[in-house]
């Protein structure tokens, strides 16, 4: 009677340690596939943030642009620009070309 109830608890052990097994082995693809997705998002999220810093520098140079467009025509006559503000931007203007120049003066 032992023998049997050793073998039936043997036996029980072997399909519990099977079973462990099995979920053991669920869990480490699990993981791993996690780790291989988780390296997918942040490729993709490192060229969704180079993206935006394109974006952002040519939404800046586009300012850029219309601002020169809007002194350009305000310069023509062809504006209704506060003649106040239009000052304003030629000094900033004159202002960022002065460093401009002594930077080149310094080297």
């Amino acid at each position: 009677m032992q023998e049997r109830l050793n073998f039936f608890l043997m036996e029980n052990n072997l399909e519990q340690l099977k079973l462990l097994r099995t979920r053991v082995k669920r869990t480490i693809d699990g993981y791993s596939a996690t780790l291989r997705e988780l390296g997918r998002l942040q490729e993709a999220h490192q060229q969704l943030r180079v993206e935006n810093q394109r974006l952002e520098e040519q939404l800046e140079a586009l300012r850029e642009e219309l601002k020169t467009a809007k002194l350009a025509q305000a310069l023509n006559g062809n504006s209704d620009q506060d003649p106040r503000q239009m000052k304003l931007q030629i000094n900033q203007y004159l202002r960022e070309i002065d460093k401009c120049l002594a930077l080149l003066n310094r080297d």
